[in-house]
Formats: structure tokens, C-alpha cells, sequence
């Protein structure tokens, strides 16, 4: 592989990983769910960079199933959603599966899996645990394919979710006791 190949790839990795991790800093579900797009597309240019196909391509179905989950209120989408999740999942795996190339070349299958059905999940609280769970498949794929930038993208992933996940929590608690001290004034 081409040297200057490589170093844009990562480079492209690194992009990807900052908007991923801004999306769940934001609070709106419409918002994190467009930051998500935006940073599948920039890894599916690394993975084809990188010739990691099978990452590519599980993310281009993930972008697609994302851009679905964020149109669910539509009236066709609402009334079939069931039918969309089911159908979506079973395209990633078939596709997954079509690419395999060895037993790393499963872990994007969980790790689309995981943060696609989190989109179709309303509470954004439920969101960021769901994508947390999808992470960890997605560092290792990363490293097994020279992905380094997005490796440690994923575990700075893994962080942000955390740290917005204790900012909310807290956020929800102060207003709670706010709440219950105004009663008493």
C-alpha cells in the first residue's frame, strides 16, 4: 500500500472519529443521528482507502438504516417500522456475511448492528448505551485492518458516550433537586 495512501487514509479516520464523537455530545436525536451520517461516509473513504471492504460496505448500510431511523416519523416508515428494522438488520448480516474475509470481518456486522437499532430507539439515554455496546466490535475490526486512527477513535467514542451519558444523568438530577427545593421556598 502506498505510503501516502495510508496517511490520508488516517488522516480521513481522524475526521470521521471527531464528528462521531461531537454526535453525542449533542442533546437532540435528529442531531446526533446527522453527526453519525456524516461520519460514516468519512470512514467508508478510509475503508476503501484501506481496502477493508467489508467495513465499507457495513457502513454504507449503516448510513442508509440511519437515515431511515431518522425519517421514522414519517407515516409509511411509522407503520412498517418493525418491517424496516427487520429487513435492514438482515441486509447487514447477509452483506456482512457475503464479505467475509476472516473471523475480524464479523465484528462489523455486531458493531453496525448495534448502533443502526439504536436509532430506532426514541430515548437518547437508551441511544448512547446501545451505541456504546457496537464500540468495542468496531476498535478491534479497526486495528485488524490498520485503521489505527479509528481504533482509537472508537475508545475515545467509548468515552464520549460515557461522559454524556454522567452530564445528562446530572443535568436530569439538578433539575430534580431544583425542582424539589422550590417546593419548600
Amino acid at each position: 500500500m502506498d505510503k501516502m495512501v495510508l496517511i490520508v487514509s488516517q488522516v480521513i479516520g481522524f475526521l470521521a472519529v471527531a464528528s462521531f464523537l461531537l454526535s453525542y455530545q449533542l442533546k437532540k436525536r435528529k442531531n446526533i443521528i446527522l453527526c453519525n451520517v456524516l461520519s460514516r461516509c468519512l470512514y467508508i473513504l478510509q475503508y476503501v482507502l484501506l481496502g477493508a471492504f467489508e467495513g465499507a460496505v457495513l457502513d454504507v448500510l449503516g448510513a442508509i438504516s440511519s437515515v431511515i431511523a431518522a425519517k421514522k416519523h414519517l407515516p409509511f416508515i411509522k407503520k412498517h417500522t418493525k418491517i424496516f428494522v427487520v429487513c435492514m438488520d438482515l441486509i447487514i448480516v447477509a452483506a456482512g456475511l457475503l464479505l467475509y474475509v476472516n473471523p475480524f470481518s464479523l465484528l462489523p456486522i455486531a458493531g453496525v448492528l448495534l448502533h443502526t437499532t439504536a436509532f430506532w430507539i426514541n430515548d437518547e439515554k437508551i441511544i448512547r448505551r446501545v451505541s456504546l455496546l457496537g464500540s468495542p466490535f468496531w476498535m478491534i475490526y479497526n486495528f485488524s485492518c490498520r485503521a489505527y486512527g479509528s481504533a482509537v477513535g472508537d475508545f475515545l467514542t467509548m468515552v464520549s458516550i460515557v461522559i454524556a451519558m454522567v452530564k445528562y444523568r446530572n443535568q436530569k438530577n439538578n433539575s430534580e433537586e431544583s425542582a424539589e427545593v422550590e417546593k419548600y421556598v
